[in-house]
């Protein structure tokens, strides 16, 4: 019998590694991270529980990996919509709407994300969070710190963007995903991007910046 390639195993490894990992997010989801067991997840996920083991560790790590995963797609995409737009304007509200989107594509990762951070799962992805964190609050604010210094956006204290270009869409994501909105996500998007905008803009009821 031929003995698969090496790309063929690799392959084979993370297509189980991915199976793993949705079988928990919709574990944690719909039992409920505590009540899920290591034997729950052999059952869904369809490995053994040594594979389980191989590619992550116990349950705290499966969950730890799931996290810092689903946060990383995210903020990847945010950084992207800041590098693809040269326009503060476009990118600010590029953001927003990347936020929403990301969240309406995968609801039940939001959900894992929003409300999943019992005290063993913060510890486990305490040091892989603390790097990608590391990358991504880098980029934010060498971006940040590039358009204040051109006068294109006010220059804040670090702490207070996030309350005028994330959390109001942050908000309704949360309503969102309880199924108690009615404003389409993109209609909610372009209200909300330019509601950030004009929070951020240099000189807001002024000429705009090209």
């Amino acid at each position: 019998m031929p003995v698969p390639s090496a790309g063929v195993r690799a392959a084979a490894s993370a297509a189980r590694r991915a199976a793993i990992l949705q079988a928990a997010l919709g574990l944690f989801v719909t039992k409920g991270y505590a009540a899920t067991t290591m034997d729950d997840l052999r059952r869904r996920s369809g490995a053994s529980i040594g594979s389980i083991y191989h590619h992550f560790g116990p349950k705290e790590a499966v969950a730890a990996a799931l996290y810092v995963e689903g946060l990383r797609d995210y903020q990847d995409g945010y950084v992207r919509e800041l590098e693809r737009h040269d326009d503060a304007e476009a990118a600010v509200k590029a953001v927003v709407a990347h936020h929403l989107r990301w969240i309406m594509a995968n609801p039940e990762l939001a959900k894992f994300l929003f409300h999943h951070r019992e005290p063993e799962l913060e510890l486990a992805s305490r040091r892989p969070l603390r790097s990608a964190n590391r990358r991504f609050f880098s980029a934010v604010s060498a971006w940040l710190d590039s358009q204040a210094a051109r006068g294109i956006i006010r220059r804040l204290p670090r702490d207070l963007y996030y309350g005028l270009w994330i959390a109001p869409a942050q908000e309704f994501s949360r309503a969102w995903l309880l199924d108690r909105t009615t404003t389409p996500i993109e209609e909610a998007a372009a209200i909300l991007g330019e509601a950030a905008w004009q929070a951020m803009r240099a000189n807001p009821g002024g000429r705009r910046h090209t």
